[in-house]
């Protein structure tokens, strides 16, 4: 039992990946369409407005630093030597004015969370916007003993390990917890009652169940105001079914994680040179996904622009807010460069025509 807890722990999210398969071209009559205005175009000092029971609302920059690798040996092969690299990119990122980090309890066992307690330690608590995600696992006896405080006592432990009095978003990882919603509803409204959240929201929810989650925490007087699923240029699925325009519609913030594919869309990786095989979100053979980065590098190539900066104003473009996994200075600078423009027309008609439409499992990435 402690060995499937721990490999939940390590990386849930990569063990319920989907294996290889042949992707799915999503239907022609949505290129480029599903866009953004072209007078939104955020920078690193533009913020968004994120949903709270109580004033004021948090205010987040529209790219968040993901911290996933920091701690997990597993699927990313951290080693405890990478740290100065990323601590001199998180400061690279906080200068130029981003202030959002993104973690979760089940990244490196709370390794993750205890990092980027190192590195928001000396901050001003309201110059950085913190988020972390209750660890949902249906093995955990804290979920199956406390099925209404679990998020509760599972937040007081992340905040020992980021040592905060309270962070600023919570989120529930998955939807695979034991507890009803109505359950889950409750405890996460204790975690904004008692000050230890501002605001919550879920991860890899399909929309049926957000609206039900929504409905529940209404009765504590609490919004849901975000739900974050993956989303890139491989995996449209949160698009193309319409999720993102009905979250918008509602006022909720969508992220998505897994921006690049687990660098898939970075161009670092390819028909020689495949990704790592535990890296199993958007789990498709090199060749299948070279024709969308040859167009993502025909679109980077005039602008000055990497890859990676086309990937990420892509999601930005299709009204996503990117978590962009950060581990070095190359990738902080690629992360702010897809910020302050906007994609034309043609060249998401272009990407499009390029992307997969990506799948949904039953166990984990219902959204």
């Amino acid at each position: 039992m402690q060995k499937i807890q721990t490999g939940l722990a390590s990386g849930i999210a990569a063990a319920a990946g989907l294996p290889k398969s042949k992707p799915k071209r999503p239907d022609p009559s949505q290129d480029g369409k599903n866009t953004i205005p072209l007078s939104i175009c955020p920078d690193a000092r533009s913020r968004v407005k994120i949903a709270t029971a109580k004033a004021p609302e948090v205010e987040a920059s529209h790219l968040c630093i993901g911290t996933w690798a920091w701690g997990d040996r597993g699927t990313w092969q951290w080693k405890d030597e990478e740290l100065p690299a990323v601590r001199e990119a998180f400061q690279l990122l906080f200068d130029a004015g981003i202030n959002f980090i993104d973690t979760a309890q089940a990244y490196g066992g709370g390794r993750s969370e205890e990092i980027v307690g190192d590195l928001v330690a000396n901050l001003p608590r309201d110059s950085v916007v913190v988020q972390t995600k209750w660890h949902v696992s249906p093995l955990s006896s804290n979920n199956l003993l406390h099925p209404v405080d679990a998020p509760l006592r599972a937040l007081r432990e992340s905040l020992k390990r980021l040592r905060l009095a309270y962070v600023d978003i919570y989120l529930v990882h998955g939807p695979i917890h034991p507890q009803g919603i109505a359950s889950v509803a409750e405890g996460m409204a204790a975690c904004v009652e008692q000050g230890l959240a501002r605001a919550v929201g879920v991860a890899n929810y399909d929309l049926d169940d957000f609206v039900a989650m929504r409905k529940e925490l209404a009765r504590h007087d609490v919004p849901l105001a975000v739900n974050q699923c993956e989303y890139n240029v491989l995996r449209r699925y949160p698009e193309t079914h319409g999720d993102i325009a009905a979250y918008r519609s509602m006022d909720v913030v969508f992220q998505s994680y897994s921006s690049l594919a687990q660098g898939r869309l970075t161009g670092k990786y390819g028909p020689g040179n495949p990704a790592p095989a535990a890296r199993r979100f958007s789990n498709y053979d090199a060749e299948d996904v070279q024709p969308a980065l040859e167009v993502l590098g025909s679109v980077a190539l005039p602008r000055g622009k990497s890859v990676a900066a086309v990937a990420l104003n892509y999601n930005i473009s299709k009204g996503a807010l990117p978590v962009v996994g950060i581990r070095n200075a190359e990738q902080a600078g690629q992360a702010l460069e897809a910020l302050g423009w906007r994609l034309g027309g043609r060249d998401v008609e272009a990407i499009d025509r390029r992307s997969f439409e990506g799948k949904k499992s039953m166990f984990w990435q219902r959204g």
